[in-house]
């Protein structure tokens, strides 16, 4: 696995970064607003991913991962948040409309920085102001990910070391060795994270 603790973003990163969010925010604003009729997402004011995750925390897995079990493989169909038995990386996996799975990671302390794109972030680049970070990938390359939001502390699913969690093509798995990973089989790409560094590739 290629690494790069820090390294900026290859080429057109940024505007691969703004896409995903996007698709994410619709989905997210679908779960949040259940029942009314679909349409573009209000970009101005976006469901919160942390309010959004907390409702959707709590299904959607159809088999159970018991983290004192040691590792384990599942799958889910619908929007679930889980993280690392660190305590450092939080993620979660939703469907998108029309498209592949998404997949976010957002880490809580890091050390690594990545250069902001170059049209600029309205957000917090790579996640919250400070040591957090955010990564993300779907149908499009990996990307670090202007963000307004955190999945930090959201409830969620431990996923013991070891283990994964798939939706369709997308699985994520965590170990010790190197964080979260997360990679869309049909397409080959995806993203690895952790305190010291990160990993885009495909």
């Amino acid at each position: 696995m290629r690494t790069r603790s820090p390294l900026p973003l290859r080429s057109g990163r940024g505007r691969s970064s703004a896409a995903p969010l996007l698709a994410a925010a619709a989905v997210l604003a679908a779960l949040v607003l259940a029942g009314c009729s679909g349409g573009a997402a209000d970009e101005a004011a976006p469901a919160p991913l942390s309010t959004a995750v907390s409702a959707a925390a709590t299904g959607g897995a159809s088999a159970s991962a018991d983290p004192s079990a040691g590792s384990t493989a599942q799958v889910v169909t619908t929007m679930t948040a889980f993280h690392a038995p660190s305590n450092n990386i939080f993620c979660y996996l939703a469907p998108v409309e029309g498209r592949g799975p998404y997949a976010r990671c957002d880490i809580k302390e890091k050390t690594w920085t990545a250069d902001p794109p170059e049209a600029g972030c309205a957000g917090d680049w790579g996640g919250a102001a400070g040591t957090r970070g955010s990564v993300g990938v779907g149908d499009d390359e990996a990307a670090v990910l202007c963000a307004t939001d955190t999945l930090v502390e959201t409830p969620g699913e431990e996923l013991a070391y070891g283990s994964s969690i798939s939706m369709g093509a997308m699985t994520c798995t965590v170990t010790e060795k190197t964080g979260m990973t997360c990679k869309n089989a049909e397409t080959g790409r995806g993203f690895s994270v952790m305190r010291a560094e990160y990993d885009l590739f495909g």
